[in-house]
């Protein structure tokens, strides 16, 4: 029988090579995904006035959201867009932060759910385009 610690190491195994053969698409609507997770339970965390479970959800949305950062290629026109979003978004958890308020969250999470909507429709159209055939 496996130990709990032994276990846990097969988890996080099986995470990481999960993780690693994702497509780029589906990396980043999992990054997406998690950073809206974590705001949701940020609104959460400051409706009951649990500060240090504030500041734990903040921390793990930026970190997500420097992750997706890290993914945006700079060379085109949409990603300096995309940039621009994403450094907005940071600036509102920063603020969320320092005002201990919770009155950006609603704007950045409405903002994460647009930004999954529009990849997984980019996901689709891009599947589209590479399984294309002209049989049938």
């Amino acid at each position: 029988m496996p130990t709990s610690m032994e276990m846990e190491k097969a988890i996080q195994i099986y995470k990481e090579a999960s993780t690693s053969t994702l497509s780029m698409m589906e990396y980043v609507l999992l990054l997406l995904s998690e950073m809206q997770k974590y705001i949701q339970q940020c609104q959460v965390a400051i409706v009951s006035t649990d500060n240090e479970e504030r500041d734990r959800t903040l921390s793990k949305a930026q970190d997500f959201l420097f992750e997706i950062m890290t993914t945006t290629n700079q060379e085109t026109v949409e990603s300096e867009r995309l940039m621009t979003l994403y450094i907005h978004m940071n600036q509102c958890l920063v603020k969320t932060r320092m005002t201990q308020s919770g009155e950006l969250l609603p704007h950045i999470e409405q903002l994460t759910a647009q930004l999954i909507e529009s990849w997984q429709i980019a996901k689709q159209v891009t599947r589209r385009r590479t399984y294309k055939t002209d049989q049938l």
